[in-house]
């Protein structure tokens, strides 16, 4: 067992290598990109809009936790400006002390007394000695606050800075999907009307139909009309004058005349 798993660790070893080290290694390269480019090419532009909106909704409960991070941190310095500033005070208590018994000690005294209470100068001198390695101390310390101080604070200031152009490009980014949106709407719609094609071809035929037709009746109008002005005794068949019978003649004139018998001199007239 130990030497199928041995022989695979080497097998998967040796598959690296060569991997890294034949032009195989840039085959599979550039087949793994070229794999990653398709299946972002198959990802609608409108998911992608809609990824992006989201991931920049994210980055408002990130902004919450970096206000969070800044409200701890400001209240880390606040407390660090209220030791500075007590250190300070006592610092300068501790030197009026100091200096009181530097003077004591200068006037030559064998003891003296402080609250009710007598103390040999050696021991006076021995605290005064501490009490100077304990300023000493207390003002170094003092330095370093003070710098750790404006370290922070500067921290601090670089932190509400940098929400601040969060912010400031979310709401960029915001606009940017907006106006992105309204570009692929446009692009959608028209690639909507440019794949709709409408099939006209039956449309045209009827229309070049009833042009022919409306060619046709006008040639013939124009060659009856011709036939009339060039022919007139002889009509063409289709417009010839059907000769009414006698029988039909005679009835018409008795309907337009009547049964009276009409004026001779004024038939003569129309003769």
């Amino acid at each position: 067992m130990l030497k199928k798993i041995g022989f695979a660790a080497l097998a998967v070893v040796a598959g690296l290598f060569i991997l890294n080290s034949t032009h195989m290694g840039s085959y599979a390269k550039t087949a793994w990109h070229k794999v990653q480019k398709t299946a972002k090419g198959q990802v609608p532009l409108e998911f992608q809009l809609e990824s992006a909106r989201t991931e920049i909704g994210q980055l408002i409960p990130d902004m919450r936790n970096h206000i969070q991070s800044i409200a701890q941190e400001t209240q880390v310095v606040r407390r660090l400006r209220e030791d500075i500033a007590t250190t300070k005070t006592n610092l300068a208590k501790q030197k009026d002390v100091i200096f009181a018994l530097k003077e004591d000690l200068k006037k030559g005294n064998v003891s003296f007394v402080y609250n009710d209470k007598r103390y040999s100068a050696d021991r006076i001198s021995a605290k005064l000695a501490r009490d100077l390695a304990t300023c000493q101390r207390c003002e170094r310390e003092l330095e370093s606050k003070e710098k750790m101080l404006e370290a922070k604070e500067t921290a601090l200031d670089a932190a509400k800075e940098q929400l601040a152009s969060m912010r400031s490009e979310k709401e960029k980014l915001e606009v940017l999907v907006d106006t992105m949106e309204a570009e692929l709407k446009t692009l959608r719609l028209a690639q909507t009307r440019s794949q709709f094609h409408l099939d006209d071809s039956r449309l045209s035929q009827i229309k070049s139909r009833l042009e022919d037709i409306r060619d046709q009746m006008r040639a013939q109008q124009t060659a009856s009309e011709l036939a009339a002005e060039f022919f007139p005794d002889n009509p063409p068949a289709d417009t010839a004058k059907v000769v009414p019978s006698k029988d039909n003649v005679i009835k018409a004139v008795e309907a337009y005349l009547g049964d009276s018998k009409p004026d001779a001199n004024l038939a003569a007239q129309n003769h």
